[in-house]
This record gives C-alpha cells, structure tokens and sequence, in this order.
C-alpha cells in the first residue's frame, strides 16, 4: 500500500477539507481577525489534517500490506486469515468479515465436493470389478473353444480377433482402476519384499497370447533371486503397460522383440524393457508421461489413448521409484525402472 495511492483515495476528503480551510481564513479576514491568528488557525488546521491523513494510513498499511504479502507466499491463500490479527480500524473490520464468509462457504463447498468425488471414485471402483467379472469369464470361454479341435480356421480367427479385444478391454478398464487408485495411492499399496523373478513371471504369463498372436519373441534376461521391496500388483500392472507399448507399437515386416532385464548395485534394483519398435521422436521423449500425450507415433492410432505411461508414471512416483525412457526412432526403445535399496522400505 503506498502512499500516493491512498491520498489519490482520499482525494475528495482533502478538496473538501482545503475548501473548507478556505472559507474558515475568508471569514475570519472578513470579520478582521488578527492576522497572526489567521494564520496559526489555518496553519493548525492544516497540520490536523495531515497528522489524521498520515495516522489512517499508517494504520491501514501494517494490515493490508500484511494481508498482500501472506497471500502470495501462502499455497492455500484461503487460509491467509488465520495469520492476521483483527484490524482495529471498521474498514478492516468489515473485510475480516466478509473473507470470513467466503472462506466458509468456500470450505463447505469444497468439502461437497471431496465428498461426491470420493463417492464416484468409490463407484467406479465398484464398477470396475464387476466388469471384470463377465471379462474373465468371457476370456475363458474363448480360450476354451480355441482349445476344442472341432472348430474351423475361419472360426480359430474370428474367436482370436475376439480374444485380442477382450484383452484391450480388459487392458484399458484396468488402466481406469488404477487411475482412479493413484489420486488416493497410500490408501491402496502394501510394500512388501518379492523377487523380480516372480513379478516378470506373473505379468508375462498374463500377456503371453498376446504376444504370440502378435509374434513379438520374448527375452527375459534378469537374475529371478533379485529381491526388491515394491506393491507386487502395482508394478506388474506398470511393467504390463510397458509392454502392452511394445506390442501396440511395433514395427512391421520386422522379427519384433521385447527384451527384459534386471541388474543391481549397492544402491538400487533396475528394471529395463527393451524393444525393437517403432521408437520415439527425439522431440516427443521428455512428454511420453504427460497425461493423455500420444506422440508423432500416436496420432491415428484409434487405440492410443496415451494414458498407460502417465499412470505408470503416478504410480512409480507414489512408490518411491524411478522411471525414464531413452529411444531411437525407428530403432528401439527401452523403459527403466529403478527401485532404491533404501531402508524405509525394509519390513
């Protein structure tokens, strides 16, 4: 609050108050007052009026500029009336007020809205296992009768297509579950000692009809005894979105491969998913985990939906772990996870 501005403020207040000086020196030389005492009247009142402007604003600037200065420095402004002190002044007061008020109602609403957001969360959750539900069965049921030797080729092809779809269903409503899981991430995770071996086990042998179908060769190239500390089913569902990139975006007329690995220090557990796909436009690396982000590579592609690697992402940094991705295109492409030895994570 600076000076100037609170005088521009009390522009009218001053003319009113000269005017006034004014016509009390008139009166008083028209009714031939002394002129000395003219002049110490006159001097006197001006000096009132200074001290009244200067002592209003001093007051007024120690609260506004203190209100100022917290709002910009707090993360939740809404908050900045539990640093002040109550004005002594009514203008002060009044605003105290009315903030008051708006904090309120702005509180009660938010709470409205946490409310009705944790109901629908819960929803979908709700929902998601009860879709699953028919797709397992469904998934079973195809498999079944890919299985029976009485069915045509025509037939073997129309139930893998059926198959392939009913994976990417599956695919994308756990990518929903998982989504809605990592705005509440602390609520879900349980951090437990596993080998590598066992997660790339469980996670492969989910994807293994997709990948034959697809006839991307698998190599995995990781030493099974490796032990990390992680949530098991959070990181075979990142591990799975990676590899679900690979498949989607592979190169054709090409032997395509996905290479898995694992190797350790003192420090830390790495995890790398190698692939010999389409990789990634050098511009588009530093934004493959931004939310809905599909890249040169993704545009057209009806099936991307670019959520997988923002997920995976969330769900990393939840975890305490680390991921990157380094790629050529037109090359490769391979996927680092990184999982530190730190003792927090010890049971």
């Amino acid at each position: 609050m600076r000076f100037r501005d609170y005088l521009k403020d009390k522009g009218v207040e001053i003319i009113l108050s000269l005017v006034l000086l004014t016509a009390a020196v008139w009166l008083m030389v028209v009714f031939k007052l002394n002129t000395a005492a003219v002049i110490i009247i006159a001097v006197l009142i001006l000096i009132t009026e200074a001290a009244k402007i200067t002592y209003g604003y001093l007051r007024k600037r120690k609260f506004y500029n203190a209100l100022a200065e917290n709002v910009r420095r707090l993360d939740k402004a809404y908050l900045v009336l539990e640093t002040l002190e109550r004005p002594d002044f009514l203008e002060g007061k009044i605003l105290c007020d009315i903030l008051y008020e708006i904090d309120k109602s702005m509180i009660e609403n938010v709470g409205l809205y946490i409310k009705s957001s944790r109901e629908y969360a819960e929803y979908i959750e709700v929902w998601i296992h009860e879709v699953k539900l028919p797709l397992s069965a469904i998934s079973l049921k195809l498999h079944n009768m890919l299985g029976s030797g009485d069915i045509s080729p025509e037939m073997r092809d129309n139930i893998k297509r059926l198959q392939n779809e009913t994976n990417r269903i599956t695919e994308y409503v756990d990518q929903v579950l998982y989504y809605s899981r990592s705005e509440n991430a602390e609520k879900d995770y349980h951090i437990q000692e596993v080998t590598i071996g066992s997660i790339v086990h469980d996670t492969v042998m989910e994807l293994r009809e997709t990948l034959l179908d697809n006839k991307i060769d698998l190599r995995i190239e990781i030493n099974p005894e490796i032990r990390v500390n992680t949530d098991p089913k959070w990181l075979k569902f990142m591990i799975g979105q990676i590899i679900s990139n690979s498949i989607k975006y592979r190169r054709e007329n090409t032997d395509s491969y996905v290479k898995i690995l694992s190797w350790e220090d003192e420090a830390s557990v790495t995890l790398c998913i190698e692939d010999n796909g389409m990789g990634i436009y050098p511009e588009d690396i530093k934004r493959v985990f931004e939310k809905s982000f599909t890249g040169k590579n993704g545009t057209g592609r009806a099936r991307s939906t670019g959520m997988g690697l923002y997920i995976t992402k969330e769900l990393s940094e939840k975890l305490g772990h680390n991921i990157c991705v380094d790629s050529v295109q037109g090359e490769w492409t391979k996927v680092f996870i990184t999982i530190r030895k730190d003792r927090f994570y010890e049971m």
